[in-house]
């Protein structure tokens, strides 16, 4: 049981997002390319105009649209950030 809930943590954005914080508060250093995964992540995840039609009670096709949007935003940062991080890692 063990096993098979780290092997799923391996796969979840936010665990590696949590990594990343932790190298940067221990005073380790991340690539430009992490980094920029990391604000193209950030960008997805707090995107103003999902937000904004959230707030303000926009129709559900528009909601899911901004949803969908800032979903792939995210999703691009991530998988910028672990193929940096993994280069990185297979380069020490």
């Amino acid at each position: 049981m063990k096993i098979s809930i780290n092997n799923m943590m391996r796969w979840c954005a936010y665990s590696h997002m949590f990594k990343v914080l932790l190298t940067l508060l221990n005073g380790g250093e991340i690539s430009e390319q992490t980094r920029a995964g990391r604000n193209i992540a950030l960008l997805g995840l707090f995107c103003p105009f999902f937000w904004y039609a959230l707030f303000t009670g926009a129709s559900k096709a528009e909601l899911i649209l901004h949803a969908t949007h800032s979903g792939v935003v995210f999703v691009i940062g991530i998988v910028i950030m672990f193929y940096s991080m993994k280069k990185r890692k297979d380069s020490k």
